[in-house]
């Protein structure tokens, strides 16, 4: 018997659903999802970080499936309930291969599925050769909060890198699955000197002026030549759609590198 009726508590998973062939079988979504289009239509039932169990079990889901350590109260409480509950802990690229993959063979699209990943793989594997060509990446500072300032993810240092860029908190990244270990001091990233900036705070409008106007930053190398780029709150989802991303982080690259 595979689920019939899902609730998707990560934004990014009723798309992978519409690319498996099986977003009809998705009854209820997170209230930040805003693609594919066709799942705009599905009732909303929760936010993200705060959630409430009633409205998501009056949808009647024989799965639920959740994707943040932030959501562990939440999915806790519907475990609760009887229903099953899939928490997925996404960190890497490549987790998000493993979850197309696992996904796939809950709704018996395997196949489906490990079509979509090959793909993607070989889209990563053509980005890492030019990566593994480029002999000086450019330092790159990704921002994913302002107070305390919290730098990339996992799967976020993964793109900057294939895209030729060098996360200067790439080992922050790596072993930092939660955002408090992800935390970096003003300081730090004065002394890292990032010739690009990305930010995109998670939830709330970027303020580039306020990143500008920080005392000292001034003299960061990305500050000083006009290289700060908002990017798209999809760059914190970990979900497909991260690999249409490469293109642009790839152009803001190659324009922030010296002598372009």
């Amino acid at each position: 018997m595979y689920p019939e009726r899902i609730v998707c508590l990560g934004a990014e998973l009723p798309d992978i659903f519409h690319r498996l062939g099986c977003l009809d079988r998705v009854v209820g979504i997170s209230a930040y999802t805003d693609w594919p289009p066709e799942a705009l239509a599905i009732k909303k039932v929760s936010g993200f970080r705060h959630g409430r169990a009633r409205p998501i079990l009056a949808m009647e889901p024989d799965l639920i499936i959740l994707t943040s350590t932030v959501q562990q109260t939440l999915a806790e409480e519907l475990a609760g309930h009887g229903v099953p509950v899939l928490h997925l802990y996404p960190h890497r690229l490549t987790d998000m291969f493993q979850t197309v993959r696992l996904l796939g063979h809950v709704v018996d699209r395997a196949a489906t599925a490990e079509a979509l990943v090959s793909d993607w793989m070989r889209i990563a594997e053509r980005w890492q050769a030019r990566r593994d060509a480029n002999t000086d990446p450019l330092p790159v500072y990704f921002e994913e909060w302002m107070d305390p300032l919290i730098a990339g993810t996992g799967w976020v240092s993964d793109l900057i890198e294939l895209a030729g860029g060098r996360d200067v908190f790439r080992a922050l990244a790596l072993d930092g699955r939660t955002a408090r270990n992800r935390t970096v001091t003003p300081e730090q990233v004065l002394a890292a000197r990032p010739q690009l900036i990305f930010a995109s705070w998670c939830g709330k409008p970027f303020d580039r002026a306020a990143l500008e106007s920080r005392p000292g930053w001034s003299a960061v190398p990305a500050v000083a030549h006009g290289a700060v780029v908002e990017l798209p709150p999809t760059i914190l989802q970990c979900g497909p759609r991260l690999m249409d991303v490469l293109d642009d982080l790839h152009a803001h690259i190659r324009q922030a590198a010296p002598g372009s």
